[in-house]
């Protein structure tokens, strides 16, 4: 399919051949070593005109193009126009057309964008060429968040397409003419919409060549994926400290697969993706969920029976980093109150029974174990009762005798955590960190970490030296950081 090409113009656009056979740029009004005056100075020497402006040399030139028309010559994209026409199937061309009350609008370039309309039409007559204008609504071309709102206009409308492309049409831009900021906005929004279906084309000055009528080189076209992954890359980095991996997901979304949504891109692009998927199941709380993703990553850890309750502790600390308190004092509670389930389930297979969506059942047999012949009592003269509360508290508490000796983290958990747990979620008010730190009986962070740690290897006894080393998510969170941070298109 034949390519749309869209081009800035600017004022160096155009040469045009004076008397002597020599040709100078239209808008060069720059002095050089060696020289006297500018360019656009011998053009408007050359015409008899009086000092004027490049806004009214290019409409002087319009109103008389079919006189001067040989004399006209495009110096910048000329070149890749005369080569490339016949694979181009229509010419867009962004000029500034600034009110008159903008000091810039002397240079505006709407004048020379018909001036190249005009040499497109005459000698490629098949190309379809449309002139754009820059500016007449208010628009400043300097001002990058005005330009890229009117970059995402002109690229699609959804009421009234500016520049027209169709599906899958190869797209191929150059941005040489005009100010920074448009050129830009031009670039971020159209590879933010259209992505690998946007090529950009470079060129290459040679004032020499240009002078004697030939125009300037160029080279490409270039994917723009490089500009656009550097943008995309940093934002996800910034995403990951907040550890929003949803909002990762969304912004590689269309890294993962190329334009015709096959395949991913590149190779570390899978693992990216595969390291989101598990992180944003895990965000969620889904740990057997983020384990098969994980596969055979995680096949090990998530046999282990009190695996989910240091990843569910984890997940506090990661709701603390993100100042949500609330989520982070439900977490963490979570984790003691859920391993101690999993705890007593582990511990006494024959008598405790695990139920769906309901507190797990303790059988009276338990009582026929050594040292649990009190727990009789918590029974009232049932075969079985529900296990939760002060009734799975006493059940550790007879099971663990050492308790007081080997665990003061466990103390604080049933003395503390548990009656301020209860006060703090049922009320309708918000939970500052200190108040997290002083329902678990601590000081600091890491008083509240280590406590919530040692109530874990106390249930578990595993011997981890922190909440970080014990999860399978922080390991993922740095190689996603990495495999992010590495990733070139």
């Amino acid at each position: 399919m034949a390519a749309v090409l869209v081009a800035t113009i600017g004022t160096r656009d155009l040469m045009f051949q004076v008397s002597s056979g020599d040709w100078y740029n239209i808008g060069d009004d720059q002095m050089r070593d060696g020289e006297i005056i500018g360019e656009q100075a011998e053009v408007i020497a050359d015409l008899n005109l009086e000092p004027i402006n490049y806004r009214n040399l290019t409409k002087y030139l319009l109103d008389q193009v079919e006189f001067y028309q040989k004399r006209i010559r495009p110096v910048i994209i000329g070149k890749l126009l005369t080569e490339q026409a016949p694979n181009i199937e229509k010419v867009y061309l962004v000029g500034t057309n600034q009110n008159s009350s903008v000091q810039q609008r002397e240079k505006d370039t709407i004048y020379a964008c018909e001036l190249l309309k005009s040499w497109l039409e005459h000698y490629y007559p098949q190309l379809a060429v449309e002139v754009i204008s820059l500016g007449e609504d208010g628009t400043n071309p300097a001002n990058f968040e005005q330009m890229f709102r009117w970059w995402r206009q002109t690229w699609w409308n959804r009421v009234d397409r500016v520049v027209d492309i169709q599906n899958r049409q190869p797209i191929w831009v150059c941005l040489k003419g005009g100010v920074g900021q448009s050129s830009e906005a031009s670039r971020v929004s159209g590879l933010s919409l259209y992505g690998d279906r946007i090529q950009f084309y470079e060129f290459n000055q040679n004032l020499n060549a240009n002078r004697a009528g030939t125009p300037s080189d160029y080279s490409g076209p270039f994917l723009g994926t490089n500009y656009l992954w550097d943008r995309k890359q940093q934002e996800a980095l910034a995403l990951l400290k907040r550890y929003d991996y949803e909002a990762v997901k969304r912004t590689l979304k269309s890294d993962f697969q190329n334009a015709d949504g096959t395949q991913p891109n590149g190779e570390q692009m899978p693992q990216v993706k595969d390291l989101v998927k598990a992180a944003v199941q895990w965000n969620q709380g889904n740990f057997q969920a983020f384990a098969e993703v994980m596969g055979e990553r995680a096949e090990s850890r998530s046999q282990e029976w009190w695996w989910t309750a240091y990843e569910a502790a984890y997940l506090a600390v990661v709701r603390f980093q993100q100042s949500d308190t609330i989520e982070a004092m439900f977490h963490s509670f979570r984790a003691v109150e859920g391993l101690m389930l999993e705890w007593a389930i582990q511990t006494f297979p024959d008598d405790v029974e695990r139920r769906e969506m309901e507190m797990p059942l303790v059988k009276k047999s338990i009582a026929r174990n050594r040292g649990l012949r009190n727990y009789l009592n918590e029974f009232q003269g049932r075969p079985e009762i529900s296990l939760y509360g002060a009734k799975l508290d006493k059940l550790v508490q007879l099971a663990k005798p050492n308790y007081r000796k080997n665990c003061r983290d466990i103390i604080a958990f049933w003395d503390v955590a548990k009656p301020r747990r209860n006060q703090l979620f049922h009320r309708l008010l918000g939970l500052d960190k200190g108040e997290v730190f002083q329902a678990w009986d601590a000081q600091n962070k890491r008083e509240w970490e280590s406590r919530v740690l040692g109530c874990l290897n106390f249930l578990s006894e595993q011997d981890f030296t922190s909440l970080a080393d014990a999860s399978l998510m922080s390991q993922v969170h740095e190689e996603l950081w990495e495999a992010i941070n590495d990733y070139q298109p």
